[in-house]
């Protein structure tokens, strides 16, 4: 069991997003307070670049909505969410 920890960017940006989407997302999330990491439904991708520094890693919820987030211990920080052209990641 994992503790998860939104940053409030993350959270405003999750609550903007299309319904089905949202749901995705909460899926994720749900998983990855469980579960961890390991065998998440979605397609996960070390991050590159100036995030490889702190070992983030990109949760693929859609075609276009990614979530950004790295792990400590037993915590869970999601820093970014949102489309990857708005994030700068693709």
């Amino acid at each position: 069991m994992y503790t998860l920890h939104l940053h409030r960017d993350a959270q405003k940006a999750l609550q903007k997003t299309q319904k089905r989407i949202q749901k995705k997302a909460f899926l994720c999330l749900q998983h990855l307070r469980d579960k961890g990491p390991y065998g998440l439904p979605y397609p996960l991708k070390m991050m590159e670049g100036h995030y490889r520094k702190f070992r983030y890693l990109e949760a693929k919820i859609d075609k276009d909505y990614r979530i950004i987030f790295r792990i400590e211990s037993e915590m869970i920080y999601v820093r970014y969410a949102g489309t990857h052209n708005a994030l700068g990641t693709g």
